[in-house]
Formats: C-alpha cells, sequence, structure tokens
C-alpha cells in the first residue's frame, strides 16, 4: 500500500508540473458533477469500473475548500485459473468473477493547484462466483455475495470544461486505478 501511495503521488506531482500552464476548471463544489470510466491492476487480473461523483456539502466542517461528494460505484473483474490438462489436451479449471456494487463518499479538498484531489471510502456488494470450464464432469460451480468496503486517494486533471483523466490508489475491486472523467 505504501508503493501505490508513492506512486500515485509521483504522478500526481509529474502531472500537475507538466500540465499546469493550462486553464483547469478542477475545483470540485456542489454543482460538480462526474462520470469515470477505468481500468486497473489488482491481484487477479485487470478489473474495470464505473462510478459517478456529486458535489454535496462545501466548506465541510467549516473547512475553507474541503468539499463532498457522493455517488455510486460498480466494478468488474474476472479470471480464469487452470487445474489441470485431460489426456486429450483440454485443459480444465474455473472462471471467477466478482461484480461489486457499491457507494462512495469522497473528500475533496485541492493540494495542489489545478488538480482535484481526494480522499473517500466506499461500501456496498460484492457477488462473486465460480464455474467449472472444460470438459469432464462439473465438481460443482459456487456463487456468493457479502459485504464489500473500501478506500480510496485519488487525484483529477481537467484538460477542458467536460474531460479530464484520474488516477486511485486504495482498497477496492483494484489497487490501482487510471481513467477518464466526464463533467456533467
Amino acid at each position: 500500500m505504501k508503493k501505490l501511495t508513492l506512486i500515485l503521488a509521483v504522478l500526481v506531482l509529474a502531472l500537475s508540473s507538466s500540465l499546469s500552464a493550462q486553464n483547469n476548471p478542477a475545483l470540485f463544489g456542489n454543482n460538480s458533477k462526474h462520470i469515470r470510466v477505468g481500468a486497473g491492476i489488482n491481484s487477479y487480473g485487470i478489473p474495470i469500473e464505473v462510478s459517478y461523483d456529486q458535489g454535496f456539502k462545501e466548506n465541510l466542517f467549516g473547512v475553507d475548500k474541503l468539499n463532498l461528494g457522493l455517488g455510486g460505484y460498480v466494478g468488474y473483474y474476472g479470471n480464469k485459473e487452470s487445474i489441470g490438462v485431460w489426456t486429450d489436451g483440454e485443459e480444465f479449471g474455473y472462471k471467477y468473477s466478482h461484480i461489486i456494487i457499491g457507494a462512495r463518499g469522497l473528500f475533496h479538498y485541492p493540494l495542489i493547484p489545478k488538480i482535484d484531489t481526494y480522499a473517500g471510502l466506499m461500501l456496498g456488494y460484492n457477488v462473486a462466483s465460480a464455474k467449472f470450464f472444460g470438459a469432464g464432469t462439473d465438481p460443482g460451480s459456487a456463487s456468493a455475495g457479502g459485504l464489500a468496503w473500501g478506500s480510496v486517494i485519488g487525484a483529477r486533471y481537467q484538460f477542458n470544461n467536460n474531460w479530464g483523466i484520474y488516477a486511485e490508489a486504495g482498497y477496492s475491486i483494484s489497487y490501482l486505478s487510471f481513467g477518464l472523467v466526464y463533467k456533467l
């Protein structure tokens, strides 16, 4: 986790120094509405995610520029694990999938000029499944669900009034994610 935080900090600093000369509507407030679409990295593969963040409360706790955003989150990843190979050369094993649906609360505070920096929490539900693939007798497939939670730190840079990019690190469906932001 420390390495991911360090990587994100370096990316944010590099992005801010290389793009600081451009005009950027990065401040997050009550009228802010963002849709994020991205891909991440975790131990099993490359998850994809979609999230929505809307400004809810400005100057939270009386702190100037500390703004609260609330929204939703959907993430998916799947992977395939081969257990063995039959005598005819066909492999068999399991396909796993996870879908996380949740709500996020993000605290936005501009630590770096022209870049929206934030940290927050997610609470949701994880739908997981394991399905057998290959020839032979299916020893059984399973599905389960349960509470999912996560935390995140991130940064967003807007190229113009509508489009931007984001980077996030934390504990959720991915450890590190990048993607596009559309400001509504």
